[in-house]
């Protein structure tokens, strides 16, 4: 099974060397600001607005415009401040946005279409209604977030760790007319649903993608723009759970719809047996080529077709709530026994979204405290004197 990636890392975030801290507080000293737009306003490009929680946890009541360099976190570690209002990003060439520990309890975050090209950080963040909507002027790095009711939406970069706890929302990549063959990678997320609808490489690893309503034409994932391009998709320790359709419907649902080349491997398919009609099914445009091994299914009537060794469950391999496998099963230790699928602790790799590197494990709970959520290292570390090279990337409140 899992062990826990931990590291003790010293986390600077977005720091600039002649940046001043703008001090938002509830009834606070002279030189600190009672709203968070009066701080904005007030602040330069690299500066940062560190907001306490109001008293009693009530929100700061405004919408709020970011038209510059800047970062707005919370101050205090691990405790989020409320905004009621929709905030509202400016894009600019080489602007970066970073919004860390916020609480948004009425409202969306959304990128304004002028400029080009923003990087947004979104990190750490509750949104109860409204959802996270960046056009292809946006650069996001979105990572472990809670939204309630709302879905995510970006043409460019990477969605890490998140949750959408309504089985009616989505993450979606967008069509962008700026940079085609770009890589997205979609990580360890609780989602419904993952479309893309762009020309991109698209990675998606470890997520747990939960369908369990009964509804009509419904995609796990869906790959929408037609290529013959190979490995376009990269569809890996994945954990896919879906209805039959409604009662009375004849479409089809679909585990995977895909209109472009794609390997897929390690991943769980399982139907929650719920008596409609219909048995969910997979869809391949004409003349693609998918490429699968080492995938489970339970219930399921069909399978990946050319499919090497698919491994057909007799009893239910996950919990259908929280994705965690249940033992015995054949899917632990299940995975591609091949080095870079392995798991934490150097075991064979378990098929699903907790297995390999990029486990679940990783990013769950969600306690907006500071968090490592990406590491780049080489596979087979070896011991030959040469120093080893490292990458982690982290926010810090």
């Amino acid at each position: 099974m899992k062990s826990k990636l931990l590291l003790s890392l010293l986390l600077l975030s977005f720091y600039y060397v002649s940046a001043t801290d703008r001090i938002v507080q509830e009834n606070g000293a002279a030189g600190t600001f009672s709203t968070i737009t009066a701080a904005i306003a007030a602040s330069v490009n690299g500066d940062r607005v560190i907001v306490h929680p109001k008293i009693g946890g009530n929100p700061y009541v405004e919408n709020i415009t970011i038209d510059k360099t800047l970062e707005i976190a919370s101050a205090e570690d691990g405790v989020r401040y409320k905004i009621q209002g929709n905030i509202t990003l400016q894009a600019l060439n080489n602007r970066t946005i970073t919004i860390i520990g916020a609480h948004i309890t009425t409202g969306s975050i959304s990128g304004a279409t002028a400029g080009w090209r923003t990087n947004v950080n979104i990190m750490g963040c509750i949104i109860e209604g409204g959802s996270i909507s960046l056009s292809n002027q946006y650069y996001g790095t979105i990572v472990s977030n809670i939204l309630e009711n709302g879905s995510i939406s970006i043409s460019h970069g990477r969605i890490v760790g998140n949750e959408l706890l309504n089985d009616g929302t989505f993450i979606s990549i967008n069509n962008s007319t700026s940079i085609t063959d770009d890589t997205i990678n979609i990580v360890a997320n609780k989602v419904a649903s993952i479309s893309c609808s762009s020309d991109v490489f698209l990675n998606i690893y470890n997520n747990l993608i939960r369908k369990v309503s009964g509804v009509n034409g419904f995609r796990s994932i869906r790959y929408d723009f037609v290529s013959s391009t190979a490995n376009k998709l990269n569809i890996i320790n994945n954990t896919i759970i879906l209805s039959n359709s409604a009662s009375g419907g004849s479409s089809y649902n679909y585990y995977l719809d895909l209109k472009s080349p794609a390997f897929v491997k390690n991943t769980i398919f399982y139907r929650v047996n719920n008596g409609l009609s219909v048995a969910p099914n997979f869809f391949f445009g004409s003349g693609i080529t998918v490429t699968a091994s080492y995938n489970y299914y339970r219930t399921v009537s069909v399978v990946i077709p050319s499919e090497v060794n698919p491994v057909n469950l007799t009893a239910d391999p996950v919990d259908i709530a929280t994705g965690q496998l249940i033992l015995p099963t054949a899917a632990l230790n299940g995975a591609d026994p091949s080095f870079q699928f392995y798991d934490l602790d150097l075991s064979i790799g378990d098929a699903g979204c907790y297995g390999g590197s990029y486990s679940l494990d990783n990013y769950f709970p969600i306690t907006g405290s500071s968090r490592v959520f990406w590491v780049d290292m080489p596979f087979g570390i070896t011991t030959n004197g040469a120093p080893l090279q490292i990458k982690a990337e982290g926010f810090d409140r």
